[in-house]
């Protein structure tokens, strides 16, 4: 809890505790908790085979209970006193039977498994907006968030110098001091949850926060459900030293998960230990906050995320750690990338998700004083728990019901919401807006990616946020990067009043650049900021001539193919949105544009022998700024059939008559060297030839260099394929030759016709 314990009970404790709890020391729990030296120790295989988990009636005599378990022979190695009644071991057949019978008995649950969901700012504390919070302060200087969180995990490696770790209990094995950290996971969510603002590593969302490592996982991510029930016992008996009725730990992360649903009764009606657990945790006033899980399904499926009672986190596929979405696809992470801004393709989801927050390729702290990189929901939860911890330091008994409605309530829909697989999107995690009781923040919305120079104005909305008990008046000031200017519809927030707008105007010709707009709020003793950055693209895109070429692997029709234009773009600032393009023919009129997309750099059309064709393509950027058209050079096709004259022979060539050739014949030879060349004056050449399994290669030599080898072999007959094609930017004279190779076994090669470009 927030409040301070007694001075020399507090520095007995912090002795005790964490070598670095001299900047805040470690308070004494009421039920002294096991802390030792928080060391590694390889727990039992988590085998639920033969376990039980034995529930008491709430009114039970526990100690006759426990007297007549021990008659019949029973060793329980969990007792639990405080999150439930009961114990958890081995029984036999006989040991089940009798238990079951015993009249203090409310059920007995089959045990089973539990599994990990598996200084720089890290991109998910940027994303969740942790660096504007007023009480995490976030500065580089290490002033450590006055709170509990508990590390329900796989252990915290207590020596790693970025977090603050104070202790912790092991229910994975006999040895409850053995709570270090075998596997990483832990650690890993630890230090979302509270690494140190002291400029190494990473930072928090709550930097310094005091952790709890309660270790419910054995070093391979997995365990048991008692061990499980055995942690959340322990959090339920840590209590606040100066007032017992309130819980020492604020809040619980839960990046754990087993199969199970909701009955909607705290447990009583499908005899779920682990729920009435929970129940009775968060009734005692811990905040529990649990994983939905990596299956890509409803995380109805999942316990804990699909208990009413504890706050259920998805995951965002953030890369910039900005909103906007236009960070792209920087992060590769379960088989694949996503794109920035949205839900991660491994989340789970569904109605039972109360938030979302970054979870993929998150940055944190690892065992060995190290850092590294992890992805799941597993990582988006500690951003959610870090929140709990920021909004609850300075409201101790606030209720976990309370803690979750005011994260939620702070919370946003600013991502790409429509990927959101069930439809109803989930609330993007604020930090920003959970401010500290007595304290106020000020926020503004965000410019869309990119503004054009063109000279406009702009309409951001800013808001007060304060706290319940924040009454007083604000005075509120914006101040612009030159030339850009800024006024606002009101410079004072009085009374009920939270609301204004901030106009911005981006003068005619403005560079190119990135301007600022900070907004700062003051009520005559503190204050606070926010900044509007606009990013304006002056600059018009820019597109490279079109060229027509015939498109290779197409059937030329005898009087008409495909043509394909292309063309390349560029755009030095924003970057381009998308293409236009418009056709003319025999110097008519320009054709409608058609829109393309940013990647689409090319256009396909039919082109008729004889008629001359222009392409025209232009670009508009990001910023809305639209590029000068851009037309091609006349592209003119004539055709010089097998019979012309104008193709030259060397050595034997045939004549093939057959109505699928176009004009009905085609010249063929199988012998090598055998050469028909074509001299002509254009700006292009297409060769039209038939492929099958009896034709081979033959070699194509352009002004007598030779420049590709085409293979006509295919497993079916073909005619009149365009099957190799080139162009130039100039018109000119030049020599074709499809010269024969002579394959083995199959070695024709025919020539159909021989397209020229004018």
């Amino acid at each position: 809890m927030s409040r301070a314990a007694p001075a020399a009970l507090a520095l007995l404790a912090a002795l005790a505790l964490s070598p670095v709890a001299s900047v805040t020391p470690a308070r004494a729990a009421a039920s002294p908790p096991v802390t030792g030296e928080g060391t590694v120790e390889p727990s039992a295989k988590a085998d639920p085979k033969g376990r039980f988990i034995v529930v008491y009636k709430d009114d039970a005599d526990t100690r006759a209970a426990n007297a007549r378990a021990k008659g019949r022979g029973i060793a329980a190695d969990r007792t639990y006193r405080a999150a439930l009644k009961g114990y958890a071991a081995k029984l036999s057949p006989r040991q089940l039977a009798e238990t079951r019978a015993d009249p203090a008995v409310a059920y007995v649950a089959e045990d089973g498994i539990v599994r990990a969901v598996g200084q720089s700012t890290p991109s998910g504390v940027r994303r969740a907006d942790a660096p504007r919070n007023t009480t995490a302060g976030i500065d580089g200087t290490d002033q450590r968030v006055d709170a509990d969180v508990a590390i329900f995990d796989t252990g915290i490696d207590r020596s790693h110098p970025d977090l603050n770790v104070v202790g912790g209990y092991n229910c994975s094995s006999s040895n409850r001091s053995a709570w270090g950290d075998g596997n990483g996971h832990g650690t890993h969510v630890a230090g979302t949850v509270g690494a140190l603002d002291n400029g190494i590593g990473v930072v928090g969302v709550a930097p310094g926060v005091r952790l709890w490592a309660v270790r419910i996982l054995g070093s391979d991510g997995s365990g048991l459900v008692s061990w499980y029930v055995c942690g959340m016992d322990w959090i339920a008996a840590q209590r606040d030293p100066v007032d017992p009725t309130r819980p020492l730990i604020e809040a619980v992360n839960m990046s754990v998960a087993k199969p199970g649903s909701d009955d909607r009764n705290c447990g009583y009606t499908n005899k779920d230990a682990m729920h009435k657990a929970i129940c009775r945790l968060v009734a005692s006033g811990v905040t529990v906050v649990a994983a939905a899980g990596n299956n890509s399904f409803n995380a109805s499926r999942l316990i804990p995320a699909s208990y009413n009672e504890v706050i259920t986190v998805s995951a965002l596929a953030d890369t910039d750690g900005l909103p906007g979405g236009v960070g792209g696809k920087a992060c590769y992470s379960w088989g694949s990338y996503d794109e920035d801004d949205t839900y991660a393709n491994f989340s789970n989801y569904g109605a039972d998700v109360d938030l979302i927050a970054p979870g993929k390729c998150i940055r944190s702290t690892l065992p060995g004083n190290r850092y590294g990189y992890s992805s799941g929901t597993s990582m988006a939860a500690p951003h959610v728990t870090g929140a709990a911890a920021l909004w609850l330091s300075s409201r101790p008994g606030s209720t976990p019901a309370q803690a979750k409605a005011a994260l939620q309530a702070a919370a946003t829909l600013d991502w790409r919401t429509s990927t959101d697989p069930d439809g109803h999107p989930d609330r993007l995690l604020d930090t920003s807006r959970l401010v500290a009781l007595g304290d106020f923040n000020v926020e503004a919305g965000r410019v869309s990616s990119w503004t054009n120079g063109a000279g406009r104005t702009v309409s951001i909305p800013v808001q007060l946020v304060r706290a319940e008990d924040f009454t007083s008046d604000v005075a509120l000031t914006a101040v612009a990067d030159a030339p850009v200017t800024a006024a606002l519809g009101t410079g004072t927030f009085t009374g009920g009043t939270l609301a204004t707008t901030v106009s911005i105007t981006i003068p005619a010709k403005t560079a190119s650049g990135t301007y600022k707009v900070v907004l700062t709020a003051g009520d005559g003793t503190r204050k606070r900021t926010a900044v509007i950055r606009l990013a304006v693209d002056s600059d018009r895109p820019v597109v490279a001539v079109p060229t027509l070429a015939p498109r290779t692997r197409t059937t030329f029709n005898t009087t008409s193919f495909t043509g394909r234009g292309s063309w390349s773009g560029t755009d030095a600032t924003s970057g381009i949105a998308r293409y236009e393009a418009s056709w003319r023919v025999d110097s008519g009129s320009w054709s409608s544009a058609v829109a393309l997309s940013a990647a689409q750099r090319t256009l396909d059309r039919t082109i008729r022998t004889g008629h001359t064709y222009d392409l025209r393509v232009r670009a508009r950027d990001v910023a809305g700024n639209t590029g000068a058209w851009r037309t091609s050079l006349d592209f003119r096709a004539l055709v010089s059939q097998d019979t012309s004259s104008l193709l030259q022979r060397t050595g034997t060539w045939k004549r093939s008559s057959y109505t699928s050739w176009s004009r009905n014949t085609a010249a063929s030879a199988t012998a090598s060297g055998a050469r028909i060349t074509r001299t002509f004056t254009g700006r292009g050449v297409a060769w039209v030839a038939g492929v099958g399994p009896t034709r081979g290669s033959a070699r194509v030599l352009i002004d007598g260099v030779g420049v590709a080898t085409v293979n006509l072999h295919a497993a079916e007959r073909g005619f009149r394929r365009i099957v190799y094609a080139k162009t130039w930017p100039a018109s000119g004279t030049h020599t074709i030759s499809i010269v024969v190779l002579g394959t083995d076994g199959h070695p024709r090669v025919d020539v159909d016709a021989v397209i020229v470009i004018r």
